[in-house]
């Protein structure tokens, strides 16, 4: 089953730097992704299609009433100590069961798909591998600004951002970084323990010596490479690494040869009925015998290119469709348009089919980070992710930013980019301290 989408959203890819900088080193990827969240969850069901009115006799129903729209406040779900899949799931059905002509909705497997594909949906702009993982508290720590999340820039991409910052633009007076910029230097050891330097030690053998290193590492770098610090991080910091979580996030996109879609289109909703999980696709893998294409939230229009179709998936089906080639992406991704969408379009073979693979990349290992159960459970925080680790000394020798550091800005470019200021503001305000103090 389908429904077009009135509107498109964007997630851009992650800064990448290593700069040595005001003795202070600072290694490792910067990730972060745009991403949109609300202050109030809402949960709207529409009737679109004939198709789907015809389906059932309840959809009569659900005609006559137009929609269901339920705004849940910040109030009750702060009160919450479930996830937010469970918050949502139990509101709508005391919502449902209050609901005369629809209390029946609650018998029919409708409710649990309905329930299924929103939180697909949710995932991916969370960040979680299941909203049932989220943490319905936590995820109420994010702020989100006024104006619009899906501004994009006209060309070039996120280089623009290192461009505004360096002074690159037309009309500015440029900042040469070159010579500080080391590129193609993947970090093996970071040694924070000697008395008198940090010492960086990098794949190729090279050694680099620095009064502080500023590690702006994804947190899922940091959960996968324990042994990248020497000696091993204090117990404090290992349990916000642990405590705090980072999802998969995946873009398929899909460029046609010429345009086979009405004008008014943006793109398409797939949601699945148990007559569309009979197909089951056995040709498909996945995890747990379950189709890594029945995790696709939609496919929508680009905004950068009129032919092309960008594709959402998370979790484990993300991570699944990372190791496949794009050919076999481009042969599962056509079997699930054409089965949702062939009886009312020709559908062209791509003229080519792009992924991305922010699951299994080892220098990022996740998307973006989100506040889960295992947050709440160990108490786990993005002030304790970005506070500096002292050596025995006293000395704050390891620093942290990027976007999984932040406390209210988590799983955004902005937030990345803050969390950078205040780090270098903390370098700032150390150095300009008398010697021997901190």
């Amino acid at each position: 089953m389908i429904w077009p989408r009135s509107s498109t959203s964007s997630r851009m890819s992650s800064l990448t730097s290593s700069v040595l900088y005001h003795s202070t080193l600072l290694i490792l990827p910067l990730t972060a992704r745009v991403r949109c969240s609300y202050s109030k969850w809402c949960m709207r069901l529409w009737v679109m299609t004939r198709q789907w009115r015809n389906m059932m006799d309840h959809w009569e129903i659900m005609c006559e009433t137009g929609r269901i729209q339920i705004m849940y406040d910040d109030e009750t779900e702060e009160k919450h100590d479930g996830s937010l899949g469970e918050y949502v799931r139990d509101r709508l059905k005391k919502d449902l069961t209050n609901h005369s002509q629809l209390s029946h909705l609650l018998s029919t497997p409708l409710f649990d798909q309905v329930i299924e594909f929103f939180g697909k949906w949710e995932n991916t702009i969370d960040g979680s591998d299941s909203w049932f993982e989220t943490s319905a508290k936590g995820s109420l720590q994010f702020v989100k600004l006024e104006g619009c999340s899906t501004t994009t820039w006209k060309t070039g991409g996120y280089s623009n951002a290192f461009k505004l910052m360096m002074k690159q633009m037309p009309g500015q007076t440029p900042i040469d970084l070159s010579k500080q910029i080391i590129l193609n230097k993947e970090v093996d050891k970071i040694n924070w323990e000697d008395p008198h330097n940090v010492i960086v030690t990098c794949k190729d053998g090279s050694d680099y010596f620095t009064e502080k290193v500023l590690s702006t590492v994804s947190l899922g770098v940091l959960k996968s490479k324990s042994e990248l610090f020497a000696p091993p991080l204090p117990s404090w910091k290992t349990n916000a690494i642990q405590g705090l979580f980072i999802g998969t996030v995946d873009k398929i996109f899909i460029k046609f040869p010429h345009k086979w879609w009405p004008d008014n289109n943006l793109g398409f909703n797939l949601f699945w009925t148990k007559e569309d999980e009979k197909t089951l696709f056995s040709d498909i893998g996945g995890v747990n015998d379950k189709p890594w294409v029945m995790d696709v939230v939609g496919f929508y229009l680009t905004t950068q290119d009129p032919l092309t179709y960008l594709g959402w998936i998370t979790g484990p089906s993300a991570r699944y469709m990372e190791s496949l080639s794009d050919e076999q992406v481009s042969i599962d991704t056509m079997k699930l348009l054409r089965h949702f969408l062939g009886n009312n379009y020709t559908i062209p073979d791509p003229v080519r089919v792009l992924k991305s693979s922010w699951g299994t990349n080892p220098h990022f290992r996740g998307s973006y980070s989100c506040r889960s159960l295992t947050t709440e459970k160990l108490n786990a925080s993005a002030a304790e992710l970005g506070a500096p680790v002292e050596n025995s000394q006293g000395k704050p020798v390891l620093l942290f930013a990027g976007e999984a550091t932040h406390p209210r800005f988590f799983s955004t470019v902005h937030g990345a980019i803050e969390s950078g200021w205040r780090e270098a503001d903390r370098v700032l305000k150390s150095d300009q301290q008398p010697h021997g103090t901190r």
